[in-house]
């Protein structure tokens, strides 16, 4: 543990960091029971997760499961297996930007809304790109596998840029050379390399120009002025207020829901609801007003699809968004957007 960093025993992570564990205990054939007890986490929460889990629980359960079965790589096997996270309105920036280049600088400009555990710092070396990943606080434990499975899901998410011919200089780990060290080769197709400075990847610096087929300028400055503003977005000390920009930063994720919100601000769940009734409103009424109200912003100023509008306000599909949205307003999305565009 790095004793220069800050620990912060109430920070949270997002439940869905361990999506895919279930499925990479299936395939290396190991029993979880023991570690889901003792990091506290249910079972449920890795099936189907909708709220938040302490960073240290997230910790102990990778560590635990790595030891515990001698399956020093748990945390790249989980990334292999884990679906494309969902950051709410901070999934649609990277497609919409012209340029790799674009995508990997806005990325990271707006990334700490959604992560406070960690860092990535971009570095140009040569004809090279360097991205490290470092931590900003404290835990208990190594971070080996978070290592692995951050930097795997990074790599997964960029290669979405780039097709099958280009590839990647090389990864790095700071951690020792496990013995099937391999597998990260066949999986990354790039050189890797152990005990190294700094955990990260490397690629030429002439992909940062590679053009996105998805490019948007139009869309692209309405959803950057939408984060500008949840950067700037303090909650104040007004509950409702504050449950207000806590729902519109988290919009998208499995965050954004009573219990999740509750954390956020260092509340109870039953606490929260008291406090909202006493003025008069309900978590859902709020949470289904933001949602109505960012519908409209991009409806009005976007030719987002309703498909990704839908995504992004964490409905399951667009027909559950276009029931909520004709209940606020009596027609459907599409009709509105028509009439008020």
């Amino acid at each position: 543990m790095d004793k220069s960093l800050d620990s912060d025993p109430s920070l949270f992570a997002d439940s869905d960091i361990l999506l895919g564990a279930w499925e990479a205990a299936q395939e290396l054939e190991i029993d979880l029971r023991d570690s889901l007890r003792l990091s506290g986490i249910r079972q449920q929460q890795l099936l189907s997760p909708k709220t938040y889990l302490g960073y240290q629980q997230v910790v102990t359960f990778l560590n635990d499961v790595a030891t515990r079965n001698q399956c020093p790589n748990f945390g790249f096997y989980v990334a292999r297996h884990q679906p494309s996270l969902r950051f709410g309105v901070l999934t649609q920036l990277p497609r919409l930007c012209a340029t790799v280049g674009e995508a990997v600088a806005k990325t990271f400009k707006y990334a700490k809304l959604y992560n406070q555990a960690s860092m990535w710092q971009v570095c140009e070396e040569g004809d090279y790109i360097v991205m490290k990943r470092h931590q900003r606080v404290a835990t208990t434990g190594s971070l080996v596998q978070l290592h692995q499975l951050a930097i795997t899901l990074m790599i997964k998410a960029s290669q979405s840029f780039l097709n099958e011919n280009y590839l990647l200089a090389s990864v790095s780990f700071s951690h020792s050379q496990p013995d099937n060290y391999k597998i990260y080769q066949r999986y990354y197709r790039a050189p890797v390399y152990f005990n190294q400075e700094y955990d990260g990847y490397v690629f030429p610096k002439d992909y940062l120009s590679i053009p996105i087929e998805t490019a948007n300028p139009e869309l692209l400055s309405i959803v950057e002025a939408h984060l500008d503003g949840l950067l700037v977005d303090e909650p104040g000390d007004d509950v409702i207020c504050g449950v207000r920009a806590m729902i519109r930063t988290n919009l998208g994720t499995s965050l954004c829901n009573l219990d999740g919100i509750s954390q956020l601000m260092n509340k109870h769940p039953r606490a929260l609801q008291r406090i909202l009734k006493e003025q008069g409103m309900g978590f859902r009424d709020l949470l289904n007003e933001v949602r109505q109200e960012v519908a409209e912003h991009y409806l009005l100023n976007s030719n987002i699809t309703l498909v990704d509008l839908a995504d992004m306000l964490g409905y399951n599909n667009v027909s559950a968004f276009s029931r909520a949205f004709k209940t606020f307003t009596g027609v459907s999305p599409h009709d509105w957007r028509l009439a008020y565009a």
